[in-house]
């Protein structure tokens, strides 16, 4: 009996990490670049924007990229 509630245990942590991953997308409005969850949060440019994604929005809203504040902030190269 002790056997099954362990299983059911560790399947139950299992799904609720794996449900835990939500996936985030890239979005822009206006000069402000943010992330949008599946589930509808918001968050930062960093949960759902590719470098390239910030790098090409900073070069259209601001017209320049800063690489050190990329490398710093986002960790691109």
């Amino acid at each position: 009996m002790k056997k099954h509630l362990r299983v059911i245990a560790i399947l139950t942590s299992i799904i609720v990490l794996l449900s835990c991953g939500e996936k985030w997308t890239c979005q822009s409005r206006g000069k402000t670049l943010f992330s949008v969850s599946e589930s509808g949060k918001l968050g930062s440019a960093d949960e759902g924007c590719s470098c390239s994604e910030v790098r090409a929005f900073e070069l259209k809203v601001l017209g320049e990229v800063d690489g050190a504040a990329l490398k710093r902030d986002f960790g691109c190269d």
